[in-house]
């Protein structure tokens, strides 16, 4: 019996491993058909009634459609190249904007031809469905009887259209539509059609540039700016579909702009250009209409350059800001900004200045950030130069040791800079505009139902701040007057809010949060009794204030505020009563938020159940549960992710996401907040069962002083036990928390685990924790003691693992290779951080910040300047080691990396070849700091596998590997 006991375990072990191998690996061609899904729109993808659903799907192909369900039947619509999906109000007919394939678009750019989207329309009784070419925008009413569809304009010559614009206020849009204008340029209209839903009825206009539907569920009011070439019958209008009626509101040889609607009101506003031949630009005059249509009616004009207008001469409302309305409709809030005059024609020779010469040396060019100098394109003519002489403008650019913002992030600054202004409030009872804002180092925002404004003023503290350490003062603004009332100096204004009913400024000061009560000006610390810690102790942040674990949000009225500690959520009253702890998750150590799947209010009721997100921080499992009565009921939680709850807008279906390394992300909905009896709406990847696929898995591990920590493990697809197999390591801060995740192959998702996994590689995601001032030595730390501790399960081969990470990860990934032996035996380092001391001095080429922030206060931790500390600089960097390097080393960059500047590859290259190591830099000729085209996406994920293929693997070598490629090859 025992030998025959042994004999089947053996028959069984064996057949296991056979049917473990009988499904072949994936294969690269094999990845263009592999789904990812998101839900189509808000509220999770649900139409206002809950009875569809649409889910947008994207693939590695990039061949992607819309899916519109019927979620009683699960009937499909499935529309190619679908996206921006939008429902009418009556949840009776949805919308959206086909495009085309990556390939189709190729195609299109080859041939010249302008690439426009369709609109798709269909009706959800009928399912009938129509498409209209060529519409850049559509948006249906606010009671969802019409829909509106803007054509694109005429294309460039010699090109294709321009790229659609953001959705148009007001309405319900799916597909872009009209934002501000951030330029002074009148755009010229093109085609709009209005189409009666229910009889296919179309009323079209030409020459529309921007329009605007009433907004609320009733509304059914269309305003529409007209801007023809030469301005010849420019104007807003009105028009009520439901009676055709066409109405001018004004017109004139002018250029209309911003439409806004009051929420849920028939009030509108909008802005008038008015030009003047000595200034540059025109001003705007605001526009307003109280009413419209109903017998009060009420129409008031501001223009600012008007006398008795109140508003200092020399100043303009601009279109830079949209008019936004008060909630009671008695204010509108604009921009003022300064009003230049034209500079003086420039005289002929002899008349004492160039033709290009600035006419003022000092703020020639752009206009200076605050604080800054600007840039300047000439000097002007030297003192007691010859009156005929004309100097040729030199393109020189000052940067000063005063400038809080540094010239090369000006320069990128300069368009957002020219339309710089200051908020005002234009109060239409008394007609009088009050200027707000004073500076552009200062944040406004006005308190809904009073006549204040909170106000952050940040002046003082600009160089600190741009070196990570945030500060500013607090003010209240009488928006009435303009007066300010000091309210707090030198707060951390990254955490301070001001709460929803506008009675409390909430802020965060030596690990304690505080309120201000705007009526007293009392100031009060809420959190000091309270037997909770709700600062990130644990933060590697290397800023005073260490993060908190943030604010669930406040009660009604501002009675209490709810905020998180490490696992649960408190309320906090502001009166300063007994703090209640609302959730029990510490017991075992499970995370609890609260979870807001309507946004109609902007407090929460804690009276009324609340959903509540779970995640356990060392079991990753996550999922939902309900708060009421002062306890959690748990709904969901599993050993997966479980995430993206959502609700109809007007009817009990909810909707979640649940997905494992294994199992592909579906969506599943309920009928009740109870979540039971969850029907699952979506099969992605159905497929994949014809392939061998991976396993995951969480490692926990202690490095060598005693810090415990996790890694995510990800098994070789088809993974046979008994067996060792080489292990790729991916690197970048934390990512345990993400074991659960599918990850969709690609070939151009170059760091792609299950490609990874796919060709036979265990896949280890090891937690990294800093130390300040030593980011090198905390990586050495944290992934070898991780590594080891997957060596001791015995399913990997110790002398084959190789290391890769991307920027902060390429900075892990360099340091590795330099810091350890005997522990990597090749690695991969994209775009990385080479030497703490030359990057120090570095920018941020893309924001044009210095990277003296991200070194000090940011993701490198080095807390202290560089003459502070250079020995932690020094220890801490990859080239000041790498004649000890073993570890063979690939290096890829962009050579117009704007994030890490690629320099800092080529300085490890070029001391890494003086000491005759084996290092090969890829560089990509024109990518930034991630790859943008697919030829480039494909050949380095290639490379990757080819590089650990040979190290790790003991593949043959290919000649790039061994010898390079000389350029004329």
């Amino acid at each position: 019996m025992r030998t025959s006991a042994l004999l089947t375990a053996l028959v069984l072990a064996l057949s296991t491993a056979t049917g473990a191998q009988s499904k072949p690996p994936l294969k690269r061609s094999d990845y263009g058909q592999f789904e990812s899904i998101a839900p189509g729109a808000a509220r999770g993808g649900f139409s206002a009634d809950g009875a569809w659903m649409a889910v947008s799907v994207s693939r590695s192909s990039r061949n992607n459609e819309l899916r519109l369900i019927k979620l009683a039947d699960g009937t499909t619509k499935t529309v190619p190249s679908g996206a921006q999906v939008s429902y009418t109000t009556d949840s009776k007919w949805a919308g959206y904007s086909i495009g085309f394939t990556e390939t189709e678009q190729e195609r299109m750019r080859a041939a010249r031809q302008p690439i426009q989207n369709k609109f798709g329309l269909i009706s959800l009784s009928s399912g009938e469905q129509t498409t209209f070419d060529g519409v850049q925008q559509f948006s249906f009413s606010g009671d969802g009887k019409f829909v509106a569809m803007k054509r694109y304009p005429p294309a460039p010559a010699g090109g294709a259209a321009a790229a659609p614009a953001a959705p148009p206020e007001g309405g319900r849009g799916g597909g872009p539509g009209g934002a501000a204008t951030d330029n002074e340029t009148q755009a010229i209209g093109t085609t709009l059609i209005v189409r009666e839903l229910a009889t296919a009825k179309d009323t079209t206009f030409g020459n529309v540039a921007d329009f605007a539907w009433q907004n609320g569920d009733a509304a059914h009011l269309l305003a529409m700016s007209i801007s023809a070439d030469g301005q010849t019958g420019n104007g807003l209008h009105l028009f009520d579909p439901s009676t055709t009626v066409l109405r001018v509101l004004d017109s004139a040889a002018a250029a209309y702009t911003n439409l806004s609607w009051r929420e849920k009101s028939a009030d509108l506003a909008a802005l008038k250009s008015k030009t003047d031949d000595k200034r540059e630009g025109p001003a705007q005059i605001v526009l307003s209409w109280r009413g419209l249509g109903g017998a009060s009616e009420k129409r008031l004009d501001f223009d600012p350059t008007a006398a008795g207008s109140g508003v200092a001469a020399g100043l303009r409302t601009v279109s830079f800001r949209r008019p936004s309305w008060s909630k009671d409709g008695g204010i509108i809030f604009v921009g003022l900004a300064n009003w230049k005059d034209k500079p003086p024609a420039p005289p002929g020779r002899g008349g004492g200045r160039g033709a290009n010469a600035s006419p003022d040396a000092n703020t020639a060019g752009a206009e200076a950030a605050p604080g800054g100098t600007a840039s300047t394109t000439g000097r002007g003519r030297a003192a007691g130069a010859a009156a005929d002489e004309v100097d040729e403008p030199a393109a020189v650019d000052v940067w000063h040791w005063k400038d809080t913002t540094v010239m090369s992030a000006q320069k990128l600054q300069v368009a957002g800079d020219r339309r710089r202004n200051h908020l005002a409030a234009w109060h239409l009872g008394p007609n009088k505009l009050v200027q707000l804002g004073k500076s552009f180092s200062e944040s406004v925002a006005p308190i809904p139902g009073t006549t204040l404004a909170y106000l952050e003023e940040w002046k003082e503290y600009a160089m600190d701040r741009s070196i990570g350490r945030r500060a500013a003062d607090l003010y209240l603004v009488d928006m009435l007057t303009g007066d300010r009332t000091k309210l707090k100096d030198k707060v951390d204004d990254a955490f301070a809010q001001l709460s929803p009913a506008g009675k409390y400024v909430l802020f965060l000061q030596d690990d304690q949060f505080w309120t201000i009560d705007l009526k007293t000006k009392a100031v009060t610390n809420l959190t000091k009794a309270v037997p909770a810690v709700f600062i990130e102790k644990e933060s590697d942040a290397t800023v005073k204030q260490k993060p908190s674990f943030g604010i669930a949000g406040w009660t009604k009225d501002d009675t209490a505020v709810l905020i998180n500690d490490k696992f649960d959520v408190w309320q906090v009253p502001v009166d300063g009563s007994k703090a209640t702890r609302l959730t029990n998750g510490a017991t075992e150590e499970i995370r609890h938020r609260i979870t807001r799947v309507s946004t109609d209010e902007d407090f929460i009721d804690v009276s009324k159940p609340q959903f509540v997100s779970l995640f356990g921080i060392w079991s990753k499992k996550s999922g939902y549960g309900t708060l009421a009565n002062g306890a959690v009921t748990r709904l969901l939680f599993e050993d997966k992710a479980v995430g993206s709850l959502a609700k109809a807008e007007k009817a009990d279906a909810y909707s979640y996401v649940v997905q494992n390394h294994d199992d592909s992300p579906d969506i599943f909905v309920a009928s009740s907040a109870s979540l039971t009896g969850a029907k699952q709406v979506t099969t992605t990847n159905p497929f994949q069962d014809n392939f061998a696929w991976s396993k995951s898995e969480v490692v926990d591990f202690k490095t060598d002083k005693g810090l415990r920590l996790q890694g995510a493990l990800y098994y070789p697809a088809g993974y046979e036990a008994g067996k060792r197999y080489p292990m790729i390591v991916y690197i970048y801060e934390k990512l345990s928390d993400g074991v659960h995740r599918y990850v969709v192959p690609s070939d151009r998702d170059y760091y792609n685990t299950t490609v990874f996994t796919s060709q036979g590689y265990f896949v280890f995601q090891p937690d990294i924790v800093f130390r300040p001032r030593e980011p090198g030595l905390s990586v050495v730390e944290c992934v070898t003691a991780g590594v080891k501790k997957v060596a001791t399960m015995g399913v990997i081969d110790p002398a084959k693992v190789g290391v890769i990470g991307h920027s902060w990860g390429g900075f892990d990934t360099a340091f590795l290779a330099t810091h350890t032996q005997g522990v990597f035996a090749a690695a991969v380092a994209g775009a990385a951080i080479t030497d703490l001391v030359s990057n120090y001095g570095n920018g941020h080429w893309s924001s044009g910040i210095a990277e003296t922030d991200h070194i000090e206060t940011g993701q490198q931790r080095m807390e202290v300047p560089l003459y502070e500390d250079l020995q932690a600089y020094i220890r801490n960097s990859a080239v000041f080691n790498i004649q000890n390097m073993t570890v063979p080393l690939m290096l890829e960059a962009g050579d117009v990396d704007g994030t890490v500047f690629w320099h800092q590859a080529v300085e490890m290259y070029n001391i890494a070849r003086r000491a005759k190591k084996n290092v090969v830099m890829v560089v990509y000729n024109g990518e930034d700091h991630g790859l943008r085209l697919k030829k480039n996406q494909v050949d380095y994920q290639r490379r990757i596998l080819e590089w650990f293929g040979h190290y790790l693997k003991g593949d043959k070598a290919l000649p790039w590997i061994t010898e390079g490629v000389p350029a004329l090859k």
